[in-house]
C-alpha cells in the first residue's frame, strides 16, 4: 500500500493556479486603494489641487481596476484557503488493484468529516489541469452507492501512480 498526501506546490500548479493568478493581478489594486485612501485623507486628491483630466483618469482607473481588486483579492484568497484546507486533510491510499480516496468534505470545529471513495476495475484516467477523472467501479464506502466516475483534485504527490494503474491511459 502507498499513501499519497497533500503537496502545496502541486496544488498551486494544478488546482490553485487560478486563485494565484487572480491574487497576483489584484494585489497591486489593494496597494493602490490604500494609497488613494491616504491621498484623500491627506487632502491631496481634493478639488482643485490636481488638474481635471488627471482626476478623470484616476477616477476611471479606480472604478475599472482598484474597486474590483478590493473585492476580488479577498474572495480568491478565502476560496483558495478553504479549498487547500480540505485538500490538506484528504489523502489517497493505493493498493494493488484498488484506490481509496479519503476526501475531507467539511470541517467543523477543526475536525474534518470524511467520505471514503474506492475505485476498482480502473479503466481510464483523464488528466485535466485541475483534476484527475477516474473511470471504473466507484463505490462510496461511507454512505453507500456506486458510480462510474470519480474526480480527484490535482493536489497530491506522485499522482502519476494513479495513471499507471489504469488499463487505458
Amino acid at each position: 500500500m502507498r499513501t499519497l498526501t497533500y503537496n502545496g506546490g502541486i496544488f498551486d500548479e494544478g488546482n490553485g493556479w487560478i486563485f494565484r493568478k487572480v491574487m497576483n493581478w489584484t494585489f497591486p489594486g489593494l496597494l493602490l486603494a490604500a494609497a488613494e485612501i491616504g491621498l484623500i485623507n491627506a487632502g491631496i486628491l481634493s478639488e482643485g489641487k490636481i488638474p481635471r483630466p488627471a482626476m478623470t483618469v484616476i477616477l476611471i482607473f479606480t472604478v475599472i481596476y482598484v474597486i474590483p481588486s478590493v473585492f476580488a483579492f479577498p474572495t480568491a484568497w478565502f476560496l483558495s484557503w478553504g479549498r487547500t484546507r480540505l485538500c490538506r486533510e484528504s489523502w489517497i491510499d493505493l493498493y494493488k488493484k484498488k484506490i481509496v480516496y479519503h476526501k475531507a468534505v467539511s470541517m467543523t470545529m477543526g475536525k474534518p468529516r470524511y467520505v471514503d471513495f474506492s475505485v476498482t476495475q480502473l479503466r481510464k484516467v483523464e488528466v485535466k489541469r485541475g483534476e484527475y477523472i477516474l473511470h471504473g467501479a466507484v463505490t462510496n464506502e461511507t454512505v453507500g452507492g456506486s458510480g462510474g466516475e470519480l474526480k480527484i483534485p490535482v493536489a497530491f504527490e506522485n499522482m502519476q501512480a494513479i495513471r499507471e494503474m489504469a488499463r487505458y491511459k
